[in-house]
């Protein structure tokens, strides 16, 4: 072996391995596992005092994938961690094969691996590529050892380091030492194996995936993916939010290395936002979605991302079970930010649920596609909180007051995802026995957003002078002629009760 400025020693120690079994867990995305390994033992290694680049190469030629694939999970088998000190994982792109001396640095991100064991990283955004071959590695901090499998010698794994300092991974050019670990120079370490290193890809043509629809890595929003059979045994549900949803504690548990959890409350009313973070990347074909079913909100104890309250270190994967009709179409939204406005994920069906990586906490809950030939406005109107009425003078008596002018105080949302036309508010007081109307008005409620919240103070609501000393009810209508076809118009009534009553002499 070449020693170069230091003093290598390399070590390695024969083991008996049964906990490396690389069966793949439930993931949207990883529909193929890439594995160079076999057998069950193992050797553990690492360079002493050196920080090391160490990589496997996979031929996707033998696949067939004309229109490349999305990598989304890599793993490695790790028999010491180095905690609290980051990682950087890294995938190159080999458009000829043999070394990757010239291959493209095509994705690198920084991950956090705390214990032994294999470790399961999701990629923060799936990796697009159609490279004939990809190199996926893991740069190493000093102290760090990795277990390669004992199936005899290969170039299938690569080792690279500069003794004493460090090199840029984006040109492997610049490592001092590089090499395969067949026992030749430079690296003149023979490891009689491969590491256990492994990817999870989807093949883009298998799904069919083009066109409109793809956000900016090419993997698809708003149109669902067939994911056929997986064990969803592997999946838990939160104890707060009922038996249809479900998500992945092993995301957290080894990929998010214990750093946070996740939790989830659900019922929250009516309030959603009515706005997409990602329109750009929807399909031009679907006009809108509709939000369906239970409404959740997931949140976050511990760690989240550098720089975000919201968004995950890793992200989990969260299963929905839609109504049986919406199964076949339905794709899962998340909203946040503030404002919190949705995203739609890409989206994988397993049976009767549907499933995607949350990256971001907060509200969690799944949509259809509209075709644009619906008769009703893909809206909602209601009130945030209760309308009254309120006098000139704060202290007036329980009740209505004949011939007292009075403001309507109205709060108004469009709980949807497309602007409404302008309409009316209609306040009035009806006699409770008899049914007969005593005071009515409409109002000018003017065209809304898609998710706008509109403050109104209605002045100049004077209440008549029959059946005075009786019961009455206060109702405000929205849209009270039904111009605007709405999702849900049963939301668009509040009522309230009071004594009608003389005050001075205004009646």
């Amino acid at each position: 072996m070449r020693q170069s400025h230091t003093t290598i020693t390399i070590v390695f120690a024969l083991l008996i391995i049964g906990i490396f079994q690389w069966n793949v867990t439930i993931t949207e995305a990883g529909t193929i596992t890439l594995n160079n390994n076999s057998g069950t033992t193992s050797s553990s290694f690492f360079i002493e005092g050196e920080s090391t680049l160490v990589m496997n190469g996979f031929d996707l030629g033998p696949l067939n994938l004309s229109t490349g694939v999305a990598i989304d999970t890599v793993t490695i088998a790790v028999q010491q961690a180095v905690p609290s000190v980051p990682i950087q994982v890294v995938i190159y792109e080999d458009g000829n094969g043999g070394s990757p001396i010239d291959a493209t640095l095509k994705y690198q991100t920084q991950v956090f691996i705390e214990t032994g064991g294999t470790a399961f990283i999701t990629l923060p955004e799936p990796v697009i590529t159609s490279a004939p071959v990809v190199w996926v590695g893991f740069y190493l901090p000093t102290g760090f050892r990795f277990f390669g499998d004992n199936g005899g010698s290969s170039v299938l794994t690569y080792w690279a380091w500069t003794p004493n300092s460090t090199f840029s991974l984006s040109d492997l050019t610049s490592a001092q030492v590089f090499g395969p670990a067949n026992g030749t120079d430079p690296v003149a370490i023979d490891m009689g194996g491969i590491a256990r290193i492994t990817a999870e890809i989807t093949p883009l043509n298998e799904a069919g995936l083009s066109g409109d629809g793809f956000n900016e890595d090419g993997v698809p929003v708003g149109v669902q993916i067939e994911g056929g059979d997986a064990d969803l045994s592997l999946l838990s549900n939160y104890p707060f939010c009922g038996d249809r949803l479900r998500y992945d504690p092993q995301d957290v548990n080894f990929s998010g290395n214990l750093r946070f959890t996740t939790h989830c409350r659900a019922d929250l009313g009516s309030f959603s936002p009515g706005t997409f973070i990602n329109d750009d990347e929807l399909p031009a074909t679907v006009p809108s979605y509709e939000r369906r079913g239970f409404f959740y909100e997931v949140f976050v104890n511990g760690e989240t991302a550098s720089g975000s309250s919201e968004e995950m270190l890793v992200p989990v994967t969260h299963c929905l079970r839609p109504e049986q009709g919406e199964v076949p179409t339905a794709v899962i939204g998340v909203a946040y930010g503030a404002p919190r406005s949705w995203e739609i994920l890409p989206t994988v069906r397993y049976g009767e649920w549907v499933c995607a990586e949350v990256t971001h906490a907060g509200f969690l809950s799944y949509f259809v596609p509209r075709t644009g030939d619906e008769e009703t406005l893909n809206a909602d109107f209601y009130f945030v909180g209760d309308p009254y009425l309120q006098g000139e003078q704060l202290d007036l008596p329980v009740g209505f007051l004949c011939g007292y002018p009075y403001t309507g105080y109205i709060r108004i949302r469009n709980e949807g995802f497309v602007g409404t036309p302008e309409t009316v508010i209609r306040i009035q007081l009806s006699n409770q026995r008899t049914g007969n109307v005593i005071t009515t008005g409409d109002y000018l409620l003017r065209a809304l957003l898609p998710g706008e919240t509109i403050d109104i103070a209605q002045m100049g609501f004077v209440i008549g002078d029959t059946f005075v000393n009786e019961a009455t009810t206060l109702r405000f209508i929205i849209d009270p002629n039904n111009e605007v076809l709405e999702l849900d118009e049963s939301n668009n009534v509040y009522e309230t009760s009071g004594t009608l009553n003389v005050f001075t002499n205004r009646c």
